[in-house]
């Protein structure tokens, strides 16, 4: 749509709202009657289907109209829940990649539980300003009898992707906006685990806003479908630290996670004078240190560390390894859903040092050898690389939005060396 076109489907609604302000439903034209009695033409013309009225009507059970923001009841509480959940394990590869596009699209993102409450949020700075003032952050609550309808609360009640424009939204604080929401499924028991969202304000609408709603939900429910069953230690290190073992996140120390960096890595196990080699290096720490840090993290593993050699006992899934054989398999889409970072960057050990060179030269590797735009901007929006912004900007279209972005990028990094 033009932008005059998107004003007068703005104001289409804004008057249909206040009719139902004004009227109530019973005044409204709503959208899909039944077949026989509504032509398609007069469908068309109609400002606001069924679907949204009846929300207005649940929602005016609960919510004056005059509210102007959510209620948000812990925004560090929810992040903690978004991390430790099957949701946040099958999203923490596209984070990344969602927080760039919400960025540089100038949108608000946000992945919500079954009831509503955001779990996390990525926006741009302006979209960010708009969004804290209304309460859509971590621990916000978007369902319907908080906040009214809304993209969100629509989507969980529908059990299906939907769209909602301006003044469908039940409150005036949300009138500006344009959502899009999709549920996100268990692949296996279609439960639904939560929801994503992406937003902006209705003069940036675009058929292309829903097309991309899905699309990362496709790729969200495709991680669901492989995540490590319960009951083995998990190791995601390549980015933000997280540990898990028989269900639970651990709370481990920066060596501790160096500690199973170097076990998991050496299956067949280590005697001490190796492991503390591997760990230390040079360093003048000694083998009682070690011993210590063995026995604190056996404790936390309920005791499935060996001795004689050291190695661990539990089935181990580590996102080093399986990046790594996503590697040797070609499937570099894959390893860039699960390599948000180098490994462990501010260890010291030898072992940790040589690792975390050696994978991220592999997957810049692979990256740069597919001269692809797509995974080249994926690899670009995570890291500083000025190979890659050259290529990039040899191989973006004149026309595509983003060549801009890589030429002032490029030439800030460029600057900087």
């Amino acid at each position: 749509m033009t932008t005059e076109q998107l004003e007068r489907e703005r104001q289409r609604k804004q008057a249909a709202w206040r009719q139902y302000v004004t009227q109530g439903s019973s005044a409204l034209s709503l959208q899909n009657p039944p077949p026989a009695s509504r032509d398609a033409a007069a469908i068309d013309a109609d400002p606001v289907d069924a679907d949204v009225v009846q929300s207005w009507q649940r929602s005016a059970l609960s919510v004056p109209m005059e509210r102007v923001c959510a209620p948000v009841i812990s925004e560090q509480a929810a992040e903690q829940t978004f991390q430790d959940s099957p949701l946040g394990y099958a999203a923490s590869g596209l984070l990344p990649e969602l927080r760039h596009l919400a960025e540089s699209g100038d949108l608000m993102i946000a992945i919500a539980d079954p009831h509503a409450q955001l779990l996390w949020t990525a926006g741009s700075q302006r979209m960010h300003g708009l969004a804290r003032g209304i309460g859509f952050v971590p621990g916000g609550c978007w369902d319907e009898t908080s906040v009214g309808t809304n993209a969100l609360g629509l989507a969980l009640h529908k059990r299906d992707a939907v769209q909602v424009f301006a003044a469908e939204h039940y409150v005036m604080a949300v009138h500006d906006w344009v959502c899009y929401c999709s549920p996100i499924r268990d692949t296996h028991s279609s439960e639904i685990l939560g929801v994503l969202n992406i937003s902006t304000t209705w003069e940036r609408h675009t058929p292309l806003g829903m097309t991309g709603t899905l699309h990362y939900v496709g790729r969200i429910q495709s991680n669901l479908s492989v995540r490590p069953p319960p009951g083995e230690l998990q190791l995601n290190l390549c980015g933000k630290p997280r540990v898990t073992f028989a269900g639970e996140t651990l709370r481990l120390t920066p060596r501790q996670h160096e500690l199973l960096t170097v076990l998991a890595l050496n299956p067949q196990g280590l005697t001490l004078d190796s492991l503390h080699a591997h760990l230390y290096g040079d360093q003048p720490i000694s083998m009682s240190t070690l011993k210590a840090e063995v026995s604190t993290l056996r404790a936390h593993l309920q005791g499935r560390i060996a001795s004689r050699p050291y190695r661990l006992t539990p089935q181990v899934q580590f996102d080093v390894q399986i990046i790594e054989q996503q590697l040797l398999a070609g499937n570099v889409n894959r390893v860039l859903e699960l390599y948000d970072a180098p490994l462990l960057p501010g260890s010291s050990s030898p072992f940790v040092e040589y690792w975390r060179e050696y994978l991220h030269g592999a997957v810049r590797a692979a990256v740069l050898g597919r001269r692809d735009t797509e995974l080249l901007w994926a690899f670009a929006s995570r890291f500083d690389d000025l190979e890659c912004l050259e290529l990039l900007e040899e191989l973006l279209p004149c026309g595509d939005p983003r060549l801009p972005v890589v030429r002032s990028r490029r030439a800030t990094l460029s600057a900087d060396l």
